[in-house]
């Protein structure tokens, strides 16, 4: 009689546990659904800081075609899943070093012969964003973090009439992090980022222009079983930043992104599968998917695809004309990446390819990327 109401106060407990986790999870799939309705309606031109926040990812899951939101793991979670944070233990820091090339695109129209003629160029300057980020476990309480992230495009030169240099500066865009995470449930994290951001960007005349103001991430991920993950995170949560001509782009757009991953080891093999999904899918699908192999713990291979887009309020040279205009357009990244990793010790390095972004054309164009089509990002990682 005993082992009877053992058995069935032990199965009473596992049932809510798992009521508990389902309702966690439908909850907060309700408030996504509500920031996802919120960002529906968003039609304003974002600013040059909103790509900058969605680029922080480091090389270990651009590898994986880009999906983190189920995967990601101590210090690189901060700024991408902060739930993420506290499921490492010990210290950790990791320095991310991506590197966009420069883009050239030529888009050409059927003349009146029929002939199909450039018309406007897409230029794009190389830059770079050097992330480094801290995580800091305090066992129960959880798990803090820092980050610092730099965009930068190099110096910008205005000029005279007479074609002489005024004065220059650097374009870029700076953030600073604080992340917390928090193992709340059994197999259930939460965790929050909060970003202050600096933006300095310019017009088409040449003019400097500085902007200021503050992002927030949330995220959760539940385990399932031993492998299985399910992740959710609602990013850039913003009233945006604050130029003083109010014709500067301004907008940070939220994003929610739902996750799952399941990994498994096989002898001295590790295996990890990603699917990341980004709704609403107002410009087509806009996904990524991935694998990760790591042979004894020391030699890892990755291997994914991206599809993506955004729109972009970004500077087009008219051929014809002889002139600057601002043109908002979807840009598109699709594609295969790769990734490798090196675990030594207590150190990892990674490195991953990505495609870059280009502009879509509409029926009556055509479009040829002259160059600049893969983004490089490195990484190394220090646990303690």
């Amino acid at each position: 009689m005993k082992s009877i109401l053992e058995y069935l106060h032990n199965n009473f407990m596992s049932i809510k546990i798992i009521q508990t986790q389902f309702f966690i999870s439908t909850l907060w799939a309700l408030s996504c659904l509500m920031f996802l309705n919120w960002n529906a309606n968003a039609e304003d031109i974002t600013s040059d800081a909103d790509r900058f926040l969605k680029q922080l990812q480091g090389a270990e899951y651009r590898g994986m075609g880009g999906s983190f939101v189920g995967v990601t793991g101590g210090a690189n979670a901060i700024g991408n899943n902060p739930a993420g944070i506290d499921s490492e233990t010990g210290d950790r820091f990791i320095i991310n070093m991506t590197r966009f090339p420069h883009t050239v695109v030529l888009l050409s129209k059927a003349n009146e012969t029929k002939k199909y003629e450039d018309y406007s160029r897409y230029e794009q300057n190389a830059s770079g964003i050097e992330t480094l980020n801290w995580a800091f476990p305090m066992g129960k309480l959880g798990t803090i973090g820092f980050a610092f992230s730099l965009a930068h495009e190099g110096s910008f030169r205005r000029v005279n009439h007479q074609g002489k240099a005024i004065n220059s500066f650097p374009e870029n865009n700076l953030a600073l992090g604080f992340s917390y995470g928090l193992n709340c449930f059994k197999g259930t994290t939460v965790g929050l980022d909060t970003k202050w951001i600096r933006s300095k960007v310019r017009d088409t005349f040449g003019s400097e222009h500085l902007g200021r103001g503050y992002a927030y991430n949330i995220g959760m991920i539940q385990q399932f079983g031993k492998g299985f993950h399910v992740g959710l995170v609602v990013r850039n949560l913003s009233n945006g930043l604050s130029f003083i001509d109010p014709n500067i782009p301004d907008k940070i757009l939220r994003d929610v992104i739902a996750g799952v991953t399941y990994q498994y080891d096989i002898s001295n093999i590790a295996v990890r599968l990603g699917l990341d999904l980004h709704p609403l899918f107002t410009d087509g699908i806009r996904a990524n998917i991935g694998t990760e192999v790591w042979y004894h713990n020391r030699f890892g291979v990755r291997i994914g695809y991206l599809r993506d887009t955004e729109k972009r309020y970004a500077s087009v040279y008219l051929l014809e004309d002889a002139t600057f205009e601002m043109d908002e357009r979807t840009w598109k990244a699709e594609g295969v990446s790769f990734g490798i990793g090196v675990r030594t010790g207590n150190i990892t390095i990674n490195g991953a390819y990505t495609p870059e972004y280009k502009p879509t054309k509409s029926d009556d164009e055509r479009l040829h990327v002259v160059q600049g089509t893969a983004v490089y990002t490195f990484s190394i990682e220090q646990a303690f």
